[in-house]
C-alpha cells in the first residue's frame, strides 16, 4: 500500500487548488482553509495506507466538510449556510445571549428535520449536505425530479420559518 499512499499523494498535490477553494467557500475566516485542507489531506494519506482510494479528491473533499461540520459543532463563531444557499456571517462579536439564541435555534431546526418525513429529510439532507443534484436523488429515491424539487422546498421553508421564528410551523 506504500505505492498507493504516494499515488494519493500526488494526486493530492495536483488537486490541492480544488480542495483549498472548496473549504474557503464554505469559511468564515479564509486564513483557516489551508489548516482545514492540510487536515483533510492527512486523513486521506492516512485512509490510504490500508485502503485503494479510487477518487482521491473526492475523499479528500468528504473530509474537508466532516472537518468543517466538526468544527461548526464546536462554536458558533462561524459562517453558516442560510437555507436559501446564501451565506450569513454570525456576529463575531456576539454576546453570550446572542450565541445562546442562536444555539437554541440550531437545536430547534435538528429537531424539526428530525421530525420530518424520512423521504422528506432525506432529500434534504442529500442536496445541502451532500450537494447532491435533484436528478440524482430522484433517480436514487425513485422519484420525480420535480417531486424531489418539492420536497426540498418544503423541508426549507419548514426550517427557514422554525429559524426565523423560533418556533416550528
Amino acid at each position: 500500500m506504500i505505492g498507493h499512499e504516494q499515488e494519493v499523494g500526488r494526486a493530492l498535490a495536483t488537486h490541492n487548488r480544488a480542495l483549498l477553494a472548496y473549504v474557503r467557500r464554505r469559511l468564515a475566516k479564509t486564513g483557516d482553509a489551508e489548516d482545514v485542507a492540510q487536515e483533510a489531506i492527512m486523513r486521506v494519506l492516512t485512509r490510504a495506507r490500508d485502503t485503494l482510494i479510487a477518487d482521491p479528491l473526492a475523499y479528500a473533499i468528504r473530509a474537508a466538510r466532516n472537518i468543517l461540520v466538526d468544527r461548526a459543532r464546536g462554536t458558533v463563531h462561524i459562517q453558516i449556510d442560510d437555507l436559501d444557499g446564501t451565506d450569513i456571517p454570525i456576529d463575531r462579536e456576539a454576546t453570550p445571549l446572542e450565541a445562546l439564541d442562536m444555539s437554541e435555534r440550531l437545536k430547534l431546526c435538528q429537531r424539526v428535520l428530525e421530525a420530518m418525513p424520512p423521504l422528506r429529510r432525506e432529500v434534504f439532507v442529500r442536496r445541502r449536505a451532500g450537494e447532491e443534484s435533484y436528478e440524482a436523488i430522484a433517480r436514487d429515491l425513485n422519484l420525480s425530479v420535480e417531486a424531489a424539487q418539492k420536497h426540498y422546498s418544503r423541508a426549507a421553508q419548514t426550517l427557514r420559518r422554525t429559524a426565523e421564528g423560533g418556533h416550528a410551523g
